[in-house]
């Protein structure tokens, strides 16, 4: 029979904290973002109330990133839903801007939240992950509310990249061929004037390339069709 000691609850405890840091590493060095990005299997559960609310709101944005002078452009599944249908993919319960930290660096932060607040927005950051989180405060919606994130990326001028920021990332290998979760892209995607293509009623900006940014974000799957069940896409 063991008998309880001291000594023996300090190394089981020390055993089960490193056991858990290397899954959470792993994790995070080979993880490519959230279920979204790796199952292909959607139904179009979104109202069209919540889908109208959703494209007014990232027009609204919008319209405050262009005031501020931002580079924004469609990123993630927003830019799916360009590249398949020029609208928001119905069955999503959010939009994204990716924008830049060296231009966001050149505003006062407390500035540019207020300036949010002012146009009825809740906003508020992620520090884990880099990303902006934006609410309309007059939503209609009777449960979850349609947002908008702001994924903020920062170039990489040695590697020639732009990756994502936030703290969970400082601490990974910077280079992008070790890190996965840096979500890394060249630079010459965001070279010259940037194209502008139609979402929906509006026309918004657009990496160079078309679809080459989508092969950076889901390497793994870019190339597939997305199944939809019980949709109508036409």
């Amino acid at each position: 029979m063991l008998r309880f000691s001291l000594y023996r609850l300090v190394v089981l405890l020390c055993v089960a904290t490193i056991i858990y840091t290397t899954l959470r590493w792993c994790q995070i060095l080979f993880g490519r973002g959230d279920s979204e990005n790796r199952h292909f299997q959607h139904t179009c559960n979104m109202t069209e109330l919540y889908r109208h609310e959703l494209e007014h709101l990232f027009e609204r944005v919008h319209r405050l990133l262009v005031q501020h002078g931002l580079t924004h452009f469609l990123c993630y599944g927003t830019l799916w839903g360009q590249i398949h249908m020029a609208k928001m993919l119905p069955w999503r319960e959010k939009a994204e801007f990716c924008v830049l930290n060296e231009e966001l660096m050149r505003h006062e932060e407390a500035r540019f939240i207020r300036n949010f607040y002012a146009s009825e927005l809740q906003i508020h950051y992620l520090h884990s992950e880099g990303i902006y989180r934006i609410f309309s405060k007059e939503s209609a919606a009777r449960h979850a509310a349609p947002y908008i994130e702001l994924v903020v990326f920062q170039l990489d001028e040695t590697q020639g990249m732009y990756k994502r920021i936030g703290w969970k990332r400082r601490v990974l290998p910077p280079h992008c061929d070790w890190t996965p979760s840096l979500e890394c892209f060249p630079m010459n995607l965001l070279q010259g004037t940037l194209p502008k293509r139609p979402l929906g009623r509006y026309f918004y900006t657009v990496p160079m390339g078309g679809i080459e940014l989508q092969k950076y974000h889901y390497p793994d799957n870019w190339w597939k069709d997305v199944k939809v069940r019980n949709c109508n896409l036409h």
